[in-house]
């Protein structure tokens, strides 16, 4: 996979790494390109094969692809993020099991589970020509009291799933920082031995 152009210019690793980590950021701009249905399918295919406690699976994805069920998810969204997400042709919400099927216990990693699967899916679907970008900005009690989601599933995020678009169809706001975003250094992430604060930069994380 060759790095993206508007990649290539805001993202050097400290490391060799494959250019799909790389490749994989979060654009608002986004195309009314319908997504077909095997490649959407590829995207979820993928995010099924993750690593999870107990191998229970706690993941589920909400998907809104239909005008009346893409209505009904930007609904959840914070008005900062209906300003470009409902532009997406596909949106999905990642929800949680949060206790064991095979004992009915409290799943203590249920939501980092989830966070596996939806990385998985992001790669995927930058492999297939797509973007995602991953949105906490939503109300959560409003998606479960539209969608009848069961007390034992706790909604985690909202995706926007989709082909780029053109950065000048977004609001003015947000058309300057419709770049790939930097990350902190290894040095502060990756701790040796035991916990110590490093200073921490502004790195916007994207």
């Amino acid at each position: 996979m060759e790095l993206l152009p508007e990649v290539k210019e805001h993202r050097v690793p400290e490391h060799a790494i494959d250019n799909q980590f790389l490749n994989r950021w979060s654009p608002r701009a986004f195309s009314s390109q319908s997504v077909p249905e095997d490649v959407l399918n590829r995207v979820f295919e993928s995010a099924r094969w993750a690593a999870s406690s107990y191998n229970e699976q706690p993941w589920r994805f909400l998907v809104a692809k239909t005008p009346a069920d893409l209505e009904k998810f930007q609904a959840f969204m914070v008005p900062g993020n209906q300003a470009w997400a409902n532009e997406a042709p596909v949106l999905v919400l990642t929800l949680g099991k949060k206790t064991f099927t095979h004992n009915g216990k409290d799943n203590r990693t249920f939501a980092h589970d989830v966070g596996a699967a939806s990385a998985y899916m992001a790669l995927a679907a930058t492999q297939n020509g797509l973007h995602a970008h991953g949105m906490a900005g939503f109300d959560a009690d409003l998606a479960r009291a539209t969608l009848s989601i069961p007390t034992d599933y706790e909604p985690i995020a909202m995706w926007a799933i989709g082909y780029r678009g053109e950065t000048s169809q977004l609001p003015e706001n947000y058309q300057a920082m419709e770049v790939p975003s930097s990350r902190r250094p290894l040095s502060e992430i990756v701790l040796e031995g035991g916990f110590e604060e490093v200073p921490a930069d502004d790195t916007q994380q994207q």
